[in-house]
């Protein structure tokens, strides 16, 4: 008769199932010995601690923390939501606060340009600068006024803080305006220095520096004493500007021993690079 032999994979199998088999019915002898001894109520409650604990453990407590982490992501998405719209909302307050104050800046440059009012020297005609070549910068830019509204060549135009340069080209609607900082002027402007309540002295301005951010200017009379921080005014000669519109003050003062006069150098008043509304002086 043939001789039957296990495979040892089967025997391995076998063997893990008795195992199991009897590590449960081993299980079952204990519980139904603990029921025994503890009686009917307590094995009750004992049975249903071990089911509850069970469930808890197997069903309540992974599916709680599932639901929480769900509600955790949910939250994340919401304040990262919220973050990016305070995050807007803050952008826009900037771009908001950054228009007000622009707004308030217009404002008060224009309120200071109405306080230059006509007076017995000249009558003025309120302008905006509608256009600026970048190119030229420093040398010339258009107003939105023109022949229609009584503006000719060579009449000067001021901010709120003074002097800004003179009419040079005239059309109906619009006029170019030859800022004092352009790099070649065909005229002089002439200037001068209250050294006292009743005396002064004359010059001319020369020259604009774009790296020191200066005037230079030359002073006719050489034995005058001029000191740093004097107000520099135009001197009205010539009849084109009219007399007191402030160019600047002294910064520096340079003696010219080989020639008579004084070379002085003048910070501006104007911040040529930030104004909007500007005046064009009618000399009476």
């Amino acid at each position: 008769m043939p001789k039957i032999t296990k495979r040892p994979n089967e025997t391995a199998r076998f063997n893990r199932s008795q195992k199991i088999l009897i590590f449960i019915c081993i299980i079952l002898l204990i519980f139904g010995f603990s029921t025994r001894i503890m009686g009917g109520n307590a094995a009750s409650e004992s049975g249903y601690d071990l089911f509850t604990m069970l469930r808890y453990s197997l069903i309540e407590k992974p599916t709680r923390t599932i639901l929480n982490f769900s509600k955790d992501i949910s939250n994340l998405w919401n304040v990262q939501s919220e973050n990016d719209e305070l995050r807007q909302e803050i952008a826009s307050q900037k771009m908001y606060k950054s228009e007000l104050d622009d707004t308030k800046r217009r404002l008060a440059e224009l309120e200071a340009l109405q306080g230059i009012t006509s007076n017995d020297q000249y009558d003025s005609i309120g302008a905006t600068v509608i256009a600026r070549d970048v190119q030229g910068w420093s040398n010339v830019m258009t107003i939105n006024v023109g022949s229609n509204d009584g503006i000719t060549k060579d009449m000067s135009v001021i901010s709120s803080k003074g002097l800004l340069g003179r009419v040079v080209e005239v059309h109906d609607k619009t006029s170019k305006v030859q800022l004092l900082t352009a790099e070649k002027t065909d005229s002089q402007v002439s200037i001068k220095i209250e050294l006292s309540s009743d005396k002064s002295t004359t010059g001319s301005l020369e020259t604009y520096d774009k790296t020191t951010g200066m005037f230079t200017a030359n002073i006719f009379d050489s034995t005058v004493e001029i000191k740093k921080g004097m107000k520099v005014v135009t001197s009205g000669i010539g009849g084109a500007t009219p007399s007191g519109i402030l160019i600047g003050e002294v910064q520096d003062v340079e003696k010219l021993y080989n020639a008579e006069g004084v070379k002085i150098q003048i910070k501006p008043a104007v911040d040529f690079n930030d104004f909007t509304y500007v005046s064009v002086l009618k000399v009476k």
